[in-house]
């Protein structure tokens, strides 16, 4: 029998089913630790909190960053390093423009660079993540530990502090394959209505101009776009533009500020005591699979769990929440082939769409036992089929993109080992319909193109080194009014650590006064205010020294509040 050609719509339909269906309003986990738990804060970080964010070279590189000319020069780095299309995995342009930067503009030395072009972190035990290389941008700043005579470390490693932003950004989903590979930042006032297509978005007239050398053009579009604001109302009561760029949000201009830190840390002689990494991480977005701390952890897919090689003791990530429980996944995408495409053969969408309807008709974890039952949720994300090669031949190949999601590794793995077998189910009933058996030349089967994991975790206390040195941080500079902890789950770079066992704590560096688009092609951002920027350096500041130990102006040196040796869930083979 031939399928008609309505086969795809109907895929299509099931999958935009599903999507609206599945996935909950909500990944938060009920259980542990109870809504607006606070943490205990001890008597110590309260003192180096207050200690270190007075301190007179903290002081100094706070009040040069509040200058004109360090906001102009903020800015200006973020619009040319945004500009270059990041996507998941092609993160080497970005990458090297930044390792570029690091020597040539920010002060660090070659050795001071701790990335390398070919993606390889010397130290780290998982180099490559779903086969591929992992493009990180790293710096170090140097603190004294190492030369204690009773110093520890691990397999070679003295303990690090970690913070960290991504680099990538979903769109473009691939580099171009010749030409200019940078990206257009579009300008458009606010009393236009938001495009809607990429069409209208390249059709937009005013953008950004750039040198030969990738400078940002100091003109009237500039200066147009540079102006700050304190609201979308206010931006548009006083001629403010949406400023269209992929990663405007989501989240170059924290990860950009990050690197400006580095840079005013180096100059303002900051010492730790414990080394800072900073870093712009590879792979947060998209089918990156976390690739970028995968790297930095030494997350092994198989095993679920991370070495530590680098011997990290806590993590600071830039996505901003100060979240504590992570929602993990599960990502596969599978692909139905029809060998032969015979317009009256088994046919790749009938197989998918046969699958699709048996996804429809699990049930989660959720589903089955409400409320008393982590949130768990799955949703086909993505259905596609590749076009006949021929008139009168058949669909050659079909994807199918599942995501199930659960704060829990239990509820998640029940739920995949519900969801996985459907896969083949429905390539089954599709050979059956035949009259042929699984294997058949002739038959459908099944190849897995990728699979994603976010592993899950959930706190069971609020209490640890990271998040009393980020909440404390914030009370002494007046950005945070007490030490509570809410419950809900994020999906972030900091899952792994936090599944890993090392304390993490998430901050922005960024200031818009408005934006949206986040992950679609229209994202758009205006700018905000450099002071909302400052204050947030001063913070993350204040929290990375409080763990990692600092000398201060008057030569005594705030010691670490965690110990040296970072936590792990499988142990470094060498």
């Amino acid at each position: 029998m031939t399928r008609p050609r309505n086969t795809l719509a109907v895929v299509a339909t099931a999958a935009v089913f599903l999507t609206t269906v599945a996935i909950g309003a909500s990944q938060q986990e009920p259980a542990s630790p109870a809504p607006g738990t606070p943490a205990t804060i001890p008597a110590s970080v309260v003192a180096a909190a207050e200690k270190i964010a007075n301190d007179p070279q903290v002081l100094a590189l706070v009040k040069e960053q509040s200058t004109e000319a360090a906001a102009k020069a903020r800015w200006n780095q973020f619009l040319e390093l945004v500009r270059i299309p990041s996507p998941p995995r092609q993160e080497h342009l970005k990458a090297a423009e930044i390792h570029r930067r690091l020597v040539s503009e920010w002060g660090f030395s070659p050795e001071e660079v701790m990335t390398r072009a070919d993606g390889v972190i010397a130290a780290s035990d998982t180099n490559l993540v779903d086969g591929l290389p992992v493009y990180n941008a790293c710096v170090v700043i140097k603190g004294s530990y190492s030369s204690r005579a009773d110093a520890q470390q691990y397999h070679g490693q003295f303990p690090k502090v970690l913070v960290e932003g991504h680099i990538d950004v979903v769109n473009p989903e691939e580099l171009p394959k010749s030409g200019d590979p940078s990206i257009r930042i579009k300008l458009q006032p606010y009393a236009q209505p938001v495009v809607a297509t990429p069409e209208e978005l390249a059709a937009i007239p005013d953008e950004l101009s750039f040198d030969a050398r990738g400078r940002v053009v100091e003109n009237d579009k500039y200066a147009t776009a540079s102006r700050v604001f304190e609201d979308a109302k206010d931006a548009e009561a006083g001629g403010g533009v949406r400023i269209y760029v992929p990663g405007y949000g989501d989240m170059m201009p924290s990860t950009s500020n990050a690197f400006v830190l580095a840079a005013a840390m180096k100059k303002h002689k900051i010492t730790p005591v414990y080394d800072i990494w900073i870093c712009g991480t590879a792979g947060e977005e998209g089918k990156g699979n976390l690739a970028g701390v995968k790297q930095l952890y030494g997350f092994d897919q198989k095993a679920g769990t991370g070495s530590n090689p680098l011997n990290i003791v806590a993590n600071f990530g830039l996505e901003g929440g100060g979240i504590v429980n992570f929602v993990g996944s599960y990502r596969f995408e599978m692909k139905f082939k029809a060998p032969f495409a015979r317009a009256h053969g088994p046919s790749a969408p009938a197989a998918m769409a046969a699958a699709i309807a048996r996804i429809a008709d699990v049930k989660t974890p959720t589903d089955l036992s409400g409320d008393d039952a982590p949130k768990t949720t799955y949703t086909v994300g993505r259905a596609s089929c590749e076009p006949p090669t021929a008139p009168g031949l058949g669909v050659p190949s079909c994807s199918l993109e599942v995501d199930m999601r659960s704060t829990r590794k239990e509820t998640l793995e029940d739920i995949r080992n519900a969801i996985e077998p459907t896969f083949q189910a429905g390539a089954s009933a599709e050979n059956a319909r035949h009259g042929l058996k699984d294997g058949s030349d002739e038959g459908i089967s099944l190849e897995l193109m990728w699979f994603g994991l976010r592993p899950a975790y959930v706190a069971e206390s609020v209490d640890n080194a990271a998040v009393h040195a980020g909440l404390q941080a914030g009370i002494q500079l007046g950005a945070v009014k007490s030490p509570m902890v809410g419950t809900r789950s994020g999906s972030l770079n900091d899952n792994v650590p936090a599944h890993t066992g090392v304390p993490t704590y998430q901050f922005t560096l960024a200031s818009s006064a408005a934006g949206a688009g986040g992950h679609a092609f229209w994202e758009w951002g205006t700018r905000g205010a450099p002071e909302t920027e400052v204050a947030r350096m001063h913070r993350v500041l204040t929290a990375a020294l409080i763990v990692s130990g600092f000398h201060a102006a008057d030569g005594t040196v705030v010691e670490p509040s965690v110990g040296p040796i970072g936590h792990r869930t499988r142990e470094l083979v060498r």
